[in-house]
């Protein structure tokens, strides 16, 4: 007896193979996804969330014009001197902050320039859509935020763009896209992490949204994909032993699973085979670790 319902993942025109870049972008869904496809694939053909988490479509979409364009300048807006006394960026994650503007330069500097080379030369970009809020800072011109790094919230404009606004931003990405790496790949995803904050019935009607996008990108683009991470973890991994403590994050084991369908779903055969390869090596090196730390050394993997 089958105690669930299959979600349909409709098989995509291209296939990954050994070698085949990628460049994922979006929340912590697509940090997690994209570390284990690092695994997979090999560090050295993935690139994962150059800015750090980004959550809202249209930080996304600035993230992905600042790729394509040879703009440099846009960290003398982008990067300032917080209230903890640390130097962060208007458009990364606090991965990217240092205790000194030169070091924080530099770490955002550096992260661009591989995403440029990596996006450039990638056959698939994975973006990972969480919420529809987003923040703009005051006295900016719709300057909008992709973290607020713990400014005083009246630096800060809460926005909820509407679908027509989503679109207006992502109908030019994509069509900028093409023209910068006209073999490229695109695959829109949608992350299950719910989102308490705004209360569950209000992260539901975001995630709605953010399907509706997804949908249309789908329906006027060639080369663009949407992969149903949200519905195999609503429908097919509904049980709460899939999520992690918080009861939000959907849990270590639930990512893999979904990371083993999104391989089925595009790597080639001699991908797979290859993937398997480098994830016994992940695993025997993680094993090694572990050994020669002294922690649990009877541990087998």
């Amino acid at each position: 007896m089958q105690l669930f319902t299959n979600v349909s993942i409709p098989s995509p025109s291209f296939y990954l193979n050994d070698g085949d870049k990628i460049l994922t972008l979006g929340s912590c869904f697509a940090q997690n996804i994209g570390e284990r496809l690092e695994r997979l694939a090999g560090s050295e053909n993935v690139c994962v969330n150059p800015f750090g988490v980004l959550y809202n479509p249209v930080s996304i979409a600035q993230a992905l014009s600042l790729l394509m364009s040879d703009d440099d300048y846009f960290m003398d807006t982008a990067i300032f001197h917080g209230r903890d006394g640390v130097y962060h960026s208007w458009m990364h994650s606090g991965l990217y902050s240092a205790q000194t503007r030169q070091e924080c330069e530099e770490r955002v500097r550096n992260s661009v320039a591989k995403a440029r080379r990596m996006l450039r030369g990638a056959t698939l970009l994975c973006i990972t859509f969480g919420t529809t809020r987003c923040y703009e800072l005051k006295g900016h011109d719709g300057y909008v935020v992709a973290n607020c790094h713990k400014e005083p919230a009246a630096s800060f404009v809460e926005k909820e763009p509407s679908l027509d606004e989503l679109y207006m931003h992502w109908r030019i990405v994509l069509s900028t896209l093409s023209r910068f790496n006209p073999r490229l790949n695109v695959c829109f995803t949608v992350s299950p992490y719910r989102y308490k904050k705004y209360g569950f019935h209000e992260s539901q009607l975001q995630k709605a949204k953010l399907l509706l996008l997804a949908d249309k990108m789908v329906s006027i683009c060639d080369d663009v994909y949407y992969f149903p991470s949200y519905e195999i973890m609503m429908d097919e991994l509904r049980d709460y032993r899939f999520y992690a403590a918080d009861m939000l994050h959907p849990s270590d084991q639930a990512v893999d699973i979904i990371t083993d369908y999104f391989t089925e779903w595009c790597f080639s055969e001699s991908l797979k085979k290859s993937s398997l390869a480098r994830l016994r090596e992940w695993k025997q090196s993680q094993h090694r670790s572990i050994v020669g730390n002294n922690i649990n050394p009877g541990c087998k993997l």
